[in-house]
């Protein structure tokens, strides 16, 4: 589903026009962008939270002369990837198993940025003259959560735009793994996981 797509089944699920479910997810993609440019975090209320992954300085090898060389502490110079973290309400409509995302993450739930149906309605509003209720940035809002889940469940890529990144279900496999207190081996089950690849755009912003 590609990013056209997407704006049409949120115009045929709200109700609203094509131009306005537009303004709505443009809104969200543009308010993310900006966030995780600044090294912030940002979630949207019932969908999940979008942040950078921070790596800790390191000294890394030069594969070819053997020397060490400092890696910066922030992530954002290091080629870090944008991270989602799913809420518990699209973890559950998508019947992720076992259920990552059956309990509210701190991710979910606390971010640098809030995304919702008030922010949506304020930001269309200082973008145009009528700009959007809150009701009905609400509804444009659970439209986006619902077309992204009917999409990702039927196995489809899920395109925000070229520039921001796409979404996907990706298969982990049952595995072995060790209690991080205990140090005992446990079997970890398989599970399926929403991902996140950025596109090539906000890449470049974020590093």
């Amino acid at each position: 589903m590609n990013k056209a797509e997407l704006i049409e089944a949120m115009a045929s699920e709200s109700g609203l026009g094509k131009s306005d479910a537009g303004a709505v997810l443009d809104v969200c993609i543009g308010a993310a962008t900006k966030a995780l440019t600044r090294g912030e975090s940002v979630v949207l209320v019932g969908f999940g939270s979008f942040s950078i992954s921070k790596r800790a300085a390191r000294t890394g090898r030069n594969p070819r002369s053997g020397n060490g060389r400092p890696r910066p502490k922030n992530g954002r110079s290091d080629g870090s990837p944008v991270m989602f973290d799913w809420c518990p309400a699209f973890a559950a409509a998508l019947d992720l198993n076992p259920g990552r995302g059956d309990e509210a993450s701190a991710e979910c739930l606390d971010a640098d940025v809030t995304i919702d149906a008030a922010y949506v309605a304020r930001e269309t509003r200082r973008d145009s003259e009528r700009g959007l209720s809150e009701a009905d940035a609400k509804r444009a809002l659970d439209a986006f959560i619902n077309a992204t889940t009917k999409a990702l469940k039927k196995g489809d890529r899920v395109s925000l735009g070229e520039g921001f990144g796409s979404l996907s279900i990706s298969k982990r496999s049952a595995r072995t793994g060790r209690n991080p207190q205990t140090g005992k081996e446990i079997k970890i089950a398989a599970k399926n996981v929403v991902k996140f690849k950025a596109g090539a755009e906000l890449s470049k912003a974020v590093n």
